[in-house]
């Protein structure tokens, strides 16, 4: 059977005081969402095995079926992948962001040329206006790397990770769709074929409905479809509660529902939602708390879950993440 699997970037949270208590996703309208956990199975995963920190890179490749040991220790390799950059087996890649203003004053190009004036040997690389990656050639002590207004994180080397159809046999031509280098990255490095939906972005205002339309299309040539969505982890990271709650309508309204419609219409495929890690509102920053996810198709068994959240899912009985590929 063929299948999509959304991963919905940071839409797991905890209770938000300004919502009563409520999560997101609880105080959020979700009638697909809901129809779908109703009448499908629900768990709760962990997806950040224990000593690993919750980053996307973490939580994601497990959610794809790689063991703990497997994991990078950082996403700057997996990024580097994604913009295309070649990086030597012995170079360690970080990401780094900028909060001194004084170094924003002119502009990406001259905060390059002054990230690069102030560390000669490192390339720096932008993700937006005050973050990217730099590539740290081997050799190079990295406790040296250090300045006032700028913050270096998630540094690994490069890995290699077996190919996902090695790790699912069943699973012949799997396509990830998505916006950000991070899924780029990981995409290529798994040897998965890469979409980016016009209009796709990483943020809040991303296309919804054109990657829906991009899922529906891949089931056509493909057995599996990964479709990522970023935006409640970016308004977490905000702390916006209002526009996580919109992301997540936008995610049923656009996403979900016309999937299930098209399951309602007949069309025979799986579905399987879930977070890859919660991103908290109040805090802005990721946990390593379990998250809810969901599988339907026609002919499953139903559990006694009613509705999709994480309080709710922890009462279904799917128990690991091997659950959601087995049909």
């Amino acid at each position: 059977m063929k299948q999509i699997l959304v991963i919905c970037d940071g839409m797991a949270d905890s209770p938000v005081e300004r919502l009563n208590g409520k999560t997101p996703l609880q105080a959020a309208e979700t009638p697909a969402l809901d129809f779908l956990a109703a009448n499908g199975r629900c768990g709760s995963l962990r997806t950040v095995p224990e000593g690993h920190y919750p980053g996307s890179e973490t939580a994601i490749l497990t959610i794809l079926g790689y063991a703990p040991d497997e994991l990078p220790s950082g996403r700057g390799p997996l990024e580097a992948t994604g913009l295309g950059i070649d990086v030597s087996p012995d170079d360690t890649v970080m990401r780094y962001a900028v909060s001194d203003p004084s170094l924003l004053l002119n502009g990406n190009a001259d905060l390059r040329h002054t990230l690069e004036h102030k560390f000669p040997d490192l390339k720096f690389h932008s993700l937006s206006e005050t973050s990217g990656i730099c590539i740290i050639p081997g050799g190079c002590r990295l406790s040296d790397i250090h300045a006032e207004g700028i913050a270096f994180w998630s540094g690994d080397t490069s890995r290699t990770y077996e190919p996902f159809v090695s790790r699912h046999p069943q699973f012949s031509r799997p396509v990830v769709i998505g916006a950000v280098p991070l899924l780029k990255g990981m995409a290529y490095s798994i040897q998965a074929e890469w979409i980016r939906p016009e209009g796709a972005t990483g943020d809040c205002d991303t296309a919804y409905r054109a990657k829906c339309d991009a899922a529906v299309a891949a089931l056509q040539d493909h057995d599996i479809v990964i479709l990522h969505i970023e935006a409640c982890d970016y308004a977490s990271h905000k702390m916006d509660v209002n526009s996580k709650l919109n992301a997540i309508r936008n995610i049923d309204r656009e996403i979900i529902g016309p999937l299930m419609k098209k399951l309602c219409d007949g069309e025979d495929f799986a579905i399987a939602v879930m977070s890859d890690h919660p991103s908290l509102c109040e805090k802005g920053c990721h946990s390593a708390d379990s998250v809810p996810f969901l599988l339907y198709y026609h002919g499953i068994e139903k559990d006694e879950t009613n509705m999709f959240s994480e309080e709710e899912a922890a009462t279904g009985n799917l128990e690991s993440i091997s659950d959601i590929y087995r049909q």
